[in-house]
C-alpha cells in the first residue's frame, strides 16, 4: 500500500507541475484542484515541496510560475529535441544563403538566452556560447521579446536594467523606447542600428506558438561595413521563410 501511496503522490505532483508549465497565467490551486481531483490541502502542501526546491515560484498574486529549476531543464534539454538535425539543417542553409552567422534564443523568464548557433567564418562577427544572456535593451532580439510582454512590464523591466550608452544609439530614455516596442510590434521584427556596440547591425524575427507567444528568436547581427539595415531588410523574406519552417519543427502547438 505504501508504494501505490508514493506511486499516486509522485503522479499528482508532476501532474500539478505540468499545469504549471502549461498555462501559468491562468494557473491557480483551486483550478487544478478541481481539473485534477486533487483535495485542496494536498494540492497546497505539493505546491509549498516545488516552491521550496526551486521548481515552481510562487507570486504575489497567489499564482505560481515556472522557477529556476525548470527553466535550467529546459535550457539544457533544447539541444537534443527531436528536430535538433533539421533545426540545424535549416540554419545551416540560412547562414549559407546571408552569408552570416545566425542564431536562436529563447525567453526564458525576463532573460533571453542564446542556445543555438551557426557560424559564418568572417573574421569580425559577435561571439556567444549557447547560455549566454543577450541584452534586452539593446540586442534586436531582446527588443523583440520586451515588445511581446505587456507594456507596463516590458517598461518596468527596461527601467531596471539602467541602460547605458554603450553604443552610440543605445536607447536610453524611456519614452523613446516605448515608441521603439510599438514600432517592433507593429512590423513583427525587430533590428539593432549600433544600439549594442558600434558598428554592428542585426535583425530578429519571432518564432511563435498557436497562441501568438514567443517561443523563439531567430536573428543575425553582422559589422555595418558588410551590412547596413537596408541589406537586412532585404534579407528578411529569407529569413521569415527559415523562421516559418523552424516554428514547425520546434512549436507544439
Amino acid at each position: 500500500m505504501k508504494d501505490i501511496n508514493t506511486r499516486t503522490s509522485s503522479k499528482r505532483i508532476l501532474n500539478i507541475l505540468e499545469e504549471v508549465i502549461l498555462d501559468p497565467d491562468n494557473f491557480t490551486a483551486k483550478k487544478v484542484s478541481h481539473k485534477l481531483d486533487i483535495p485542496l490541502p494536498t494540492v497546497y502542501r505539493h505546491l509549498e515541496t516545488l516552491c521550496k526546491e526551486r521548481f515552481l515560484v510562487a507570486r504575489n498574486n497567489k499564482n505560481y510560475i515556472p522557477g529556476p529549476k525548470i527553466r535550467d531543464i529546459i535550457l539544457n534539454s533544447l539541444p537534443y529535441e527531436p528536430n535538433f538535425t533539421l533545426r540545424r539543417s535549416y540554419l545551416r542553409k540560412l547562414t549559407n544563403e546571408i552569408k552570416e552567422t545566425v542564431s536562436l534564443s529563447v525567453p526564458i523568464g525576463t532573460k533571453l538566452i542564446y542556445f543555438d548557433r551557426i557560424e559564418f567564418h568572417w573574421p569580425m562577427q559577435l561571439n556567444f556560447e549557447a547560455g549566454d544572456h543577450l541584452p534586452l535593451h539593446a540586442s534586436a532580439s531582446g527588443k523583440l521579446y520586451l515588445s511581446f510582454l505587456d507594456k507596463n512590464k516590458a517598461i518596468e523591466i527596461f527601467k531596471n536594467i539602467k541602460p547605458i550608452k554603450n553604443a552610440k544609439n543605445t536607447i536610453t530614455d524611456i519614452k523613446k523606447f516605448t515608441k521603439e516596442l510599438l514600432k517592433i510590434k507593429k512590423q513583427g521584427y525587430a533590428f539593432d542600428d549600433e544600439e549594442w556596440f558600434n558598428g554592428m547591425v542585426g535583425i530578429s524575427l519571432p518564432i511563435t506558438n498557436s497562441k501568438g507567444e514567443l517561443c523563439f528568436c531567430l536573428s543575425t547581427h553582422t559589422a555595418k561595413s558588410r551590412k547596413n539595415i537596408d541589406d537586412l531588410k532585404k534579407i528578411y523574406p529569407i529569413m521569415n521563410s527559415v523562421a516559418k519552417n523552424l516554428k514547425k519543427a520546434l512549436v507544439k502547438n
